[in-house]
């Protein structure tokens, strides 16, 4: 696994603690991607057809990050997307050096702020 992507599930994990359940990374485009951390919970409930779909989800939030930091330019590089779902929250981190990541966190939204945190830091 890349040193980066290493530094950044250490630094998730110090963050958000018991509230990572995975952190998967690659070019989900050409659906190549593997997991730098799975919990016993972070696939529960997914079958295989909705794990491909999740993957072909975030590969189109790569493709629309382009698109989203033109139009919000006076922003800065769009870095990270955040889904927020009952029992569980997402990010997308964009926009570094390393290839395209996806971290599953529970439903715990208090834990966004500092995994954004813990990946500009081990990324940025």
């Amino acid at each position: 696994m890349d040193s980066e992507i290493e530094r950044l599930v250490a630094a998730l994990q110090d963050a958000v603690g018991d509230g990572l359940r995975g952190v998967f990374y690659g070019e989900f485009r050409e659906r190549d991607y593997a997991v730098a951390y799975a919990s016993e919970a972070a696939l529960d409930g997914y079958s295989a057809d909705q794990i491909g779909d999740v993957v072909d989800d975030v590969a189109l939030e790569k493709l629309h990050s382009d698109r989203k930091s033109e139009l919000h330019e006076p922003l800065g590089e769009y870095t990270a997307s955040v889904e927020v779902f009952e029992d569980g929250v997402n990010v997308v981190v964009l926009e570094y050096d390393v290839p395209t990541v996806f971290v599953e966190m529970d439903g715990d939204v208090t834990n966004v702020s500092p995994a954004l945190e813990a990946g500009r830091d081990a990324l940025g």
